[in-house]
């Protein structure tokens, strides 16, 4: 998506207000309840001030009717060797930019940033990534749960939680001690059966947007500026267009319209205020819509209204407009489908790579235990874990 409306930073901003007064609310109300409530650990529902868990006990004795699926078995192991190619991949994309760094090279986003509502990522972006986040937590769990009972291994409970309000969680919780007594082989199945769920996600996903672009794409109006001069000129918001012509230039999706626009901003000393823009707008009936920005008249009071054209906009699938849905409704499909297909990946790699507590930590420890010994294998385990650490710091973007 893009943006050429100063409309959306305001709207940001007083998303942002709500989003702190909402959590400000949260924290209050559950430290109450936890006040109310008092120490209850064997309670389904347990409630922090930062968080609301509720436990439910399964011991998902469903799954047990799959143990005689030999394919399943063999899916698991194929798990266990994607965790491992997902952490060589960690590595090399975390190394990669630290040498980058070090050489001074550098640019664009940093591969890793954490998902923190109204600071890393927009209120209304979290919103889109909100399903795709939930799916990819509950699969990731629920395939914990299946490989455990595949193995033999007793599941004792599982749960949800929502952490200060809004990013939801889920757990499975197998024996410990059956766990620990079950071969290294069944412990590194059900390790690495939540990360070959995140993968099949992302695959499965990544094969529905390719689908449904296969058709190509509308160029699709989300939001117009107020007074703008494309509102002046009839554009409205779910409007859809096969093609965006300026100055003569067509485009037929959002990304090359706006490295369009950011070169010639950077040909015009940073501004588009001294530069006539006749923007043609082409709907896939063919009418013609033409919205004319003008330079700024050098007496201009506010030149600043002369920067843009007054829109917001996105790529959405054609499929789905031909299909009788709005532009505006298909724009909000590809955005989850595209982001539930990032955060289902991105949740693999870093659930494989060694950072401690994760997925690929355990198996790493395990195996590290079983060939060296208990004592030598955790401490071996720990100091890669500290390791990956290291790369990792460098690699976040706050």
């Amino acid at each position: 998506m893009a943006g050429l409306c100063e409309g959306r930073v305001i709207a940001m901003a007083g998303s942002l207000n709500v989003l702190l007064a909402y959590l400000a609310a949260w924290i209050t109300l559950t430290t109450i309840l936890w006040k109310l409530r008092g120490d209850k650990e064997d309670s389904r529902l347990a409630v922090s001030p930062l968080m609301v868990v509720l436990r439910i006990p399964s011991s998902f004795k469903v799954f047990d009717r799959l143990r005689n699926y030999w394919l399943l078995g063999l899916a698991f192991d194929l798990g266990i060797a994607a965790t491992f190619l997902l952490m060589a991949e960690f590595y090399r994309l975390t190394i990669t930019r630290i040498m980058d760094l070090v050489k001074g090279h550098v640019g664009g986003v940093a591969p890793i940033m954490p998902i923190i509502p109204g600071v890393t990522i927009s209120i209304e972006t979290f919103l889109y990534l909100l399903p795709g986040l939930s799916l990819a937590i509950i699969f990731h769990e629920l395939s914990h749960a299946l490989a455990a009972r595949y193995e033999g291994i007793r599941v004792k409970s599982t749960g949800f939680l929502v952490a200060l309000g809004i990013l939801p969680a889920a757990f499975v919780e197998p024996d410990d001690e059956e766990l620990a007594r079950a071969p290294l082989r069944s412990r590194l199945r059900v390790y690495a059966a939540g990360i070959l769920a995140n993968v099949v996600l992302f695959a499965a996903i990544t094969a529905v947007i390719m689908l449904l672009t296969k058709g190509g794409t509308y160029i699709t109006i989300i939001d117009v500026s107020p007074g703008s001069f494309a509102e002046k000129a009839g554009i409205q918001s779910g409007d859809v267009f096969t093609s965006i012509v300026v100055n003569g230039t067509s485009f037929s999706n959002v990304p090359s319209f706006m490295n369009y626009l950011m070169k010639l901003r950077a040909e015009n000393g940073g501004t588009l205020s001294n530069v006539t823009l006749v923007v043609v707008f082409v709907k896939p009936s063919g009418e013609n819509v033409t919205v004319v920005k003008p330079a700024a008249p050098d007496d201009a009071a506010d030149k600043e209204v002369y920067e843009r054209i007054g829109i917001y906009l996105g790529d959405a699938p054609a499929f789905l407009v031909k299909s009788g849905i709005s532009g505006s409704t298909a724009y909000s499909i590809f955005v989850v489908l595209m982001l539930a297909s990032m955060i289902n990946i991105g949740l693999a790699v870093i659930n494989a790579a060694p950072l401690f507590v994760t997925d690929g930590a355990q198996m790493l420890r395990d195996i590290a235990v079983e060939k060296l010994g208990e004592d030598r294998g955790k401490l071996v385990a720990s100091i890669i874990s500290m390791i990956t650490l290291a790369v990792l710091l460098p690699n976040i973007q706050l």
